[in-house]
């Protein structure tokens, strides 16, 4: 059974490791012919990473030699663009990866009844006023990697309460988790993740025979799963048993501790989104944890309200 559910949910990361989300990047204050530009990116990668494509097709191409001498990389920020929405905009920070940019665009707007075509990620780039209180990581790649390795560290600890698995990891396996990032690689970044982020084994009998030992999710202490909100608040970071009453613990399950006035009623007020999907009340969210995750090992759900 463990073969076949390591292939599976090999199958299924590697599927999420190849959704890609389209961004819509347009300048502040440009007044020349070239003001935006658009690119369809890796939900898995961050904003630093394609600050080297961003500056040579849309800032290169909108300022002139004078300007573009004067701008400083370390002062560009983002912001999401909240012209069409009820909340209000906020600058996206430099540790995000695009999958949870792309979570707070989707909950800048309410859900319709009525069906939606999917929309770019609506970017403002910013040449300087950095609101340096708010974006915590400098837009170094550097400062990105040590932000992701904590991550990954913190992810370990909120399954077995220690970070044993990560700090056991040879040198080289976790510079691969992030390596992986940096060049789009699943198979490099799977040397350091397929050791460390447990499988969706059905917990065994005490009498069956266990020749290998392969961490289970459902022998996690807790699962690394964050849920956001629109209204910009601190991501809810509450503990989640895979297991409830010894039966997979199921997404509305979780979502009617963490929210009980959202989802007394099921789906009828909010909904759970993640990697870009609206998530089905009964999905189990071991199985989700362990195939859905970013490449930090964290699940992130964001909660969209529906329009009334």
């Amino acid at each position: 059974m463990a073969a076949a559910v390591q292939s599976s949910t090999n199958l299924f990361r590697r599927l999420a490791w190849s959704a890609t989300v389209p961004l819509n990047i347009r300048l502040a204050a440009a007044g020349g012919p070239v003001d935006q530009y658009f690119i369809q990116a890796p939900r898995y990668t961050y904003l630093a990473l394609l600050l080297p494509t961003i500056r040579e097709h849309l800032v290169e191409l909108a300022l002139d030699d004078e300007a573009l001498a004067r701008t400083n990389e370390s002062e560009w920020w983002f912001e999401l663009d909240a012209s069409d929405s009820p909340f209000p905009s906020d600058a996206v920070r430099w540790h995000w990866p695009l999958d949870l940019v792309d979570l707070c665009a989707t909950m800048l707007r309410p859900a319709s009844s009525q069906s939606e075509s999917e929309h770019p990620i609506r970017l403002i780039l910013h040449l300087s006023g950095a609101p340096g209180d708010k974006l915590a990581v400098p837009p170094t790649v550097e400062a990105v990697k040590t932000h992701f390795v904590s991550q990954v560290k913190e992810a370990d600890f909120v399954r077995w309460g220690n970070t044993k698995r990560v700090t056991g990891l040879r040198r080289a396996d976790l510079e691969a988790g992030w390596d992986g990032v940096v060049a789009g690689d699943y198979d490099l970044h799977h040397r350091m993740a397929g050791r460390i982020v447990p499988l969706p084994i059905p917990a065994s009998p005490p009498t069956s025979p266990q020749p290998d030992k392969i961490d289970s999710a459902y022998s996690a202490r807790s699962l690394p799963i964050k849920v956001y909100l629109p209204d910009g608040a601190v991501a809810i970071q509450a503990p989640v048993a895979p297991l409830t009453d010894g039966q997979p613990t199921t997404l509305l399950q979780m979502l009617r501790t963490m929210l009980p006035l959202l989802f007394e009623n099921g789906y009828g007020a909010a909904q759970p989104i993640a990697q870009g999907i609206l998530l089905p009340p009964d999905a189990d969210v071991a199985w989700l944890a362990a195939c859905m995750a970013g490449a930090d090992g964290w699940l992130r759900i964001g909660i969209r309200l529906v329009a009334e």
